[in-house]
């Protein structure tokens, strides 16, 4: 007789035992304000050029990628052979630390900060040293500096502008890590569209800095799942060696192709989002009793005195927002992205109405 399996949890990695699952909540009759999406439209004629091209999708994609790397080269003025493209940011996340982290090593981060960072370290074995923000909203360079002197320390990341918090580290500090701590310096530019703010021409000044970028946030395509990496070419070529073949679907390689097309378009979409999310910062800046913390990115995290009620409320009116739970020194907040402009103006009365008590007719 076959011998039962009676606990399958017995065989599974202590470190993935400790995981929990990342639920996003998926409410389609609710207004999305809650995932630092660009809420426009693709511009007119891109999805119809998509459509018609000939993609045989009955064969592999190009693995490499090659021309998509050459229209991400020549949008971010850097050589084909300095780029990485991935299965959105989460897969080169996890690429990066299973080249450079692993048993043994080291990552240091700057909480608050993305969570895929610490989810991704504890996948590849790799030991998470948090250095907080100073008042949980600047970079404090002199402790991640003492922590990368570490022989264990082998890759810091950087958030900037920082999710959750819209904070924009100052360039110089950011540098300091690069060409002091003798690590592996990644800098998550998710949002640098927003900010208008990138440290890409001084990648070929440092072997060790590399900077993550994404197509889900200003070009809209967080559907697609599209990520890239750029480094110094040696760089790349060591992350390269553990990428999974094909790992990025044709459809997607064609689309981010095309966005880059369309760049007087999403520029346009881009100052829309940044003059939305400025509304937004003031119209929340004038409840009483919410904190409102400045941003440079397309969300804006903010504290009311009872964040689970104004979650719980809001979603009752049909706004989804980000309950960021309990941040270090920040305590319990929300984070609100910008959305369309009549949504943003709906939520604007929707947080009047809650903040005076009053209810809908």
């Amino acid at each position: 007789m076959e011998p039962i399996l009676s606990n399958l949890e017995s065989l599974v990695r202590p470190e993935v035992r400790q995981l929990v699952p990342y639920e996003a909540k998926y409410l389609p009759q609710c207004i999305k304000l809650d995932a630092n999406e660009n809420p426009f439209p693709w511009p007119a004629g891109m999805r119809e050029a998509l459509y018609i091209e000939d993609l045989a999708l009955n064969r592999y994609p190009d693995g490499m990628g090659g021309d998509l790397k050459m229209a991400i080269a020549t949008y971010t003025e850097t050589s084909p052979e300095g780029i990485l493209i991935g299965n959105g940011s989460d897969e080169l996340i996890q690429l990066i630390l299973l080249t450079f982290g692993g048993l043994g090593k080291s990552l240091i981060i700057h909480p608050p900060t993305f969570g895929m960072y610490q989810n991704y370290a504890r996948l590849t074995d790799t030991t998470v040293v948090p250095v907080p923000l100073l008042n949980g909203l600047a970079l404090d360079i002199a402790k991640m500096l003492e922590a990368a002197k570490s022989p264990e320390a082998h890759v810091v990341i950087v958030c900037n502008p920082n999710n959750p918090t819209g904070s924009l580290f100052p360039q110089e500090g950011i540098l300091r890590l690069v060409k002091e701590s003798g690590k592996i310096v990644v800098v998550d530019e998710a949002y640098a569209e927003f900010s208008e703010e990138t440290l890409i021409p001084e990648i070929e000044n440092f072997p060790n800095l590399i900077i993550l970028r994404t197509f889900s946030k200003s070009f809209g395509m967080a559907g697609l799942r599209l990520g890239y990496l750029l480094g110094q070419p040696e760089t790349i070529a060591l992350i390269n060696r553990v990428r999974p073949p094909y790992n990025v679907n044709s459809f997607s390689q064609k689309a981010g192709i095309l966005a880059l097309g369309y760049l007087g378009e999403y520029q346009s979409q881009i100052q829309q989002i940044k003059a939305e999310t400025h509304k937004l910062h003031e119209g929340l800046s004038q409840i009483p009793d919410v904190v409102v913390y400045p941003t440079r990115a397309n969300f804006i995290l903010f504290k009311p005195a009872d964040p689970e009620g104004w979650a719980e409320e809001l979603l009752k009116r049909g706004f989804l927002v980000r309950n960021m739970g309990e941040l270090p020194v920040l305590g319990k907040c929300l984070r609100i992205s910008a959305g369309l402009p009549a949504e943003n103006e709906g939520f604007l009365r929707a947080i009047r109405e809650i903040s005076t008590g009053s209810t809908r007719d």
